[in-house]
C-alpha cells in the first residue's frame, strides 16, 4: 500500500508542478511566444521550428495550440501555417520526455528539490504578483516536479523488488498501445503518460518493447481528448484538431508498424544503449518522421480540411477560449474587437443603407448585444494576473470598442432626421442630407490610410454647421433639428477618431513587444 501511495503523491506532485510551470512560463513569456508565433509565416519550416522552440520552452502544447487558435480565428495564420507550427509543437512536446529520464532517472536532483521549492514558495509569498512572483514559482514548481519524479521511480522500484511483475509483460504490443491511449485519455496528460512508462521501464515493470508501444499510445491518446473538446466547437477549432488527429494517427500507426519492430536495433546502431534515452528518442524519432512526411503537403491538406470540416460549427470562440489563458484571450478579444468595430464602421458609412429604421434598429441592438458579451469577457480576463503591458492592451480594447458604440449611437440618435432629409424634395433640405451622406461615407471608410483626418473632419462640420443655420427654420416645419443632427455627426467623429487612435496604439505595442 505505501508504494502505491508513493507512486500516486508523486504522479500528483508532478502533474501539479507540470500545471505550475505552464502557468509561470505562460506569465513570463506568452508575449514573446504569440509574436514569434505571428511571424513564424514565412515557410513551412519556420512554422514548424517555431512550433517545436515555442513548446519546449512554454512546455505546454495545450497554450500553444490555443494561441494558434487565436490567430487563426483573427485571420493572423492561414490554416496551412497552423498546421505547420502543430507539428512542431509535437516535437517540442517530446521534449519533457528527455527531461524527465535526464532530470530524474539520470542525474540525481532530490537533494535540491525540497529548497528549491521552499525558495520558490518564499519568493512567491514576499513578492507582489509579475515578473519575480513568475519566477518564484516556475522554481516552486521544479522543485515539486522533481521531488514527484524521485518518489514515482522509488516506487516504480519498490514493485519489481517485492512482487512478481512477470505478468504484465508478453502480451502483443497492440495491447500495450491500447492500454497507453486510454491511461492518457483518463488522466489527459501524455507528459505523465510518459513518465508513468519511463518509471515502469526503470524499476523493471515493464520491457522495453512494451514501453514503446505504450509511448504510441500516448500520442494517440490525445487525439481523443481533443476529439471530446470540440464536439461542440468552433469551425477553426474543429479544423485544427482534425489536422492534429490525423496527424497523430497517420504517426502513430507508421511508428507501429514500421518503426517499433526495427527501433531496438536502430537505437543500437545510434549508440544509444541506455533505454531510458532509447524511448525518449523513439518518441520523438517517429513525430520526426511525421514532419517529412506531412510538410510538403500541408497546403493541399489544409484545403481538404476546409472543404470538409468545420461548416455546420456553432460553436463560440469566447466560450473555447478561457480568459485564463491570458495572452490566447487577449488577443482574441482583440480580434473580436475589431470585428465588432468594422461592423459599427459599417453601419456608421451609410446608416439608411439596411432599408428601414427598423432593420437600423435591429442592427444596432444586435451591435450593442456584442459588446455586452465582449465586456463579460474582457470583465474575466480582467481577474487574471496579467503583465503591465497586457493590463494597458486590456484597457485599450475596452476604451476602443466603448468610444466606438458611442460613435454609433450618435449616429442612431439623428437616424430618424437623416431618413426624414432623404424623403424631403425641397433642394436645399436635399442638399444638406447629400453633403452628411458623403461625409459619413468618407470618414467611415474601409481602408484607415484614406481616412479623414482630425484636422479635416472639424473643417468639414463648420461648414456643414453654417449651412445649417442656413435652413434651421426649412428643416424646422419637416419635423428636422438639422443643428442637433450637424452636432451628432460631430460627436459620431470624434468618438470614432479616438476608438481608431486607440487600436493604433495597440497594434504598435504588439509590434514593439514582438
Amino acid at each position: 500500500m505505501s508504494i502505491l501511495v508513493g507512486f500516486v503523491a508523486g504522479l500528483g506532485l508532478f502533474l501539479f508542478a507540470m500545471q505550475q510551470i505552464e502557468q509561470a512560463v505562460q506569465s513570463l513569456f506568452s508575449e514573446k511566444a504569440a509574436g514569434m508565433l505571428q511571424r513564424a509565416t514565412a515557410t513551412p519550416m519556420a512554422g514548424i521550428l517555431s512550433g517545436a522552440l515555442i513548446t519546449a520552452i512554454m512546455q505546454s502544447s495545450s497554450l500553444v495550440g490555443l494561441l494558434v487558435l487565436a490567430f487563426v480565428a483573427a485571420g493572423v495564420l492561414q490554416l496551412r501555417h497552423a498546421m505547420a507550427i502543430m507539428l512542431g509543437a509535437n516535437v517540442g512536446t517530446t521534449l519533457t520526455g528527455w527531461l524527465v529520464a535526464l532530470l530524474g532517472f539520470t542525474l540525481s536532483l532530490s537533494a535540491i528539490s525540497l529548497p528549491l521549492a521552499g525558495a520558490g514558495g518564499l519568493v512567491c509569498i514576499l513578492l507582489p504578483k509579475g515578473r519575480w512572483h513568475s519566477l518564484g514559482l516556475l522554481m516552486l514548481a521544479f522543485g515539486l516536479l522533481v521531488f514527484g519524479l524521485d518518489n514515482m521511480k522509488l516506487a516504480a522500484e519498490g514493485v519489481a523488488l517485492r512482487f512478481d511483475v512477470s505478468w504484465l509483460q508478453g502480451y502483443p504490443p497492440l495491447a500495450y498501445t491500447l492500454v497507453g491511449t486510454l491511461l492518457t485519455a483518463v488522466i489527459q496528460s501524455s507528459s505523465a503518460t510518459m513518465l508513468i512508462t519511463l518509471s515502469a521501464l526503470h524499476g523493471g515493470v515493464i520491457g522495453f518493447p512494451e514501453a514503446l508501444a505504450l509511448v504510441i499510445g500516448a500520442d494517440l491518446g490525445t487525439t481523443m481528448t481533443l476529439l471530446l473538446g470540440v464536439i461542440k466547437g468552433s469551425a477553426e477549432k474543429m479544423q485544427v484538431a482534425a489536422f492534429h488527429v490525423l496527424y497523430n494517427l497517420a504517426t502513430a500507426v507508421l511508428a507501429f508498424l514500421f518503426l517499433l519492430p526495427w527501433w531496438p536495433g536502430i537505437a543500437a546502431a545510434l549508440g544509444i544503449s541506455d533505454p531510458l534515452f532509447a524511448l525518449v528518442a523513439f518518441h520523438s524519432g517517429f513525430n520526426l518522421l511525421g514532419i517529412f512526411l506531412f510538410a510538403p503537403f500541408l497546403k493541399p491538406i489544409g484545403s481538404w480540411i476546409r472543404k470538409h470540416v468545420g461548416h455546420s460549427a456553432q460553436g463560440d470562440l469566447l466560450t473555447e477560449i478561457s480568459p485564463e489563458t491570458v495572452e490566447p484571450a487577449l488577443i482574441l478579444l482583440e480580434q473580436q474587437s475589431s470585428s465588432l468595430l468594422t461592423a459599427i464602421e459599417e453601419q456608421c458609412r451609410a446608416p439608411l443603407a439596411c432599408g428601414s429604421l427598423e432593420q437600423f434598429q435591429r442592427d444596432y441592438q444586435k451591435i450593442t448585444d456584442g459588446e455586452l458579451l465582449l465586456a463579460e469577457y474582457a470583465n474575466r480576463l480582467a481577474r487574471q494576473a496579467m503583465n503591465e503591458r497586457q493590463v494597458e492592451r486590456l484597457g485599450r480594447v475596452r476604451r476602443g470598442v466603448s468610444e466606438g458604440v458611442y460613435a454609433l449611437k450618435s449616429i442612431k440618435d439623428v437616424v430618424a432626421d437623416l431618413y426624414r432629409l432623404a424623403h424631403c424634395r425641397q433642394p436645399s433640405l436635399a442638399d444638406f442630407y447629400l453633403q452628411v451622406s458623403a461625409h459619413l461615407a468618407a470618414f467611415y471608410r474601409a481602408s484607415n490610410a484614406e481616412q479623414i483626418s482630425s484636422a479635416q473632419h472639424e473643417q468639414k462640420m463648420d461648414a456643414l454647421l453654417r449651412q445649417a443655420y442656413q435652413i434651421v427654420a426649412l428643416a424646422r416645419e419637416q419635423g428636422v433639428s438639422v443643428l442637433n443632427l450637424a452636432r451628432e455627426v460631430d460627436e459620431s467623429g470624434r468618438h470614432w477618431l479616438r476608438s481608431q487612435a486607440l487600436a493604433e496604439q495597440n497594434l504598435t505595442a504588439q509590434s514593439a513587444s514582438a
